[in-house]
């Protein structure tokens, strides 16, 4: 889901996916995960890949989400909202139970 969300702010390579997840505050993320999981949603028709020459540097592979890309994240969102309300739901206290004594004075 994050993946997905980084990509639909912009196209980005890998380096700036990992680096706009560090920006929101998560810890690095290695290659070994990242592209992976990049190769998986591109096989899943989520996400495109292209190669862009910037500069006189090697090319770099670009990711950009497609329209199903964006379905899918917006089903994504839509259950975390629907969890992020449960979680809420629960973490409430129940109301107190009616006692079914009086409170005993202590001796």
């Amino acid at each position: 889901m994050l993946l997905l969300r980084v990509l639909a702010v912009a196209p980005r390579h890998g380096y700036g996916i990992s680096q706009a997840l560090v920006s929101a505050g998560l810890q690095p993320i290695k290659g070994a995960q990242l592209y992976p999981a990049l190769g998986r949603l591109e096989d899943d028709g989520a996400i495109t890949a292209r190669w862009e020459q910037s500069g006189p540097g090697p090319a770099r592979k670009v990711y950009e989400l497609t329209p199903a890309g964006h379905e899918q994240l917006h089903e994504l969102n839509d259950q975390w909202e629907a969890f992020m309300t449960a979680v809420e739901t629960l973490g409430r206290p129940a109301p107190a139970a009616p006692s079914d004594r009086a409170p005993q004075a202590m001796t």
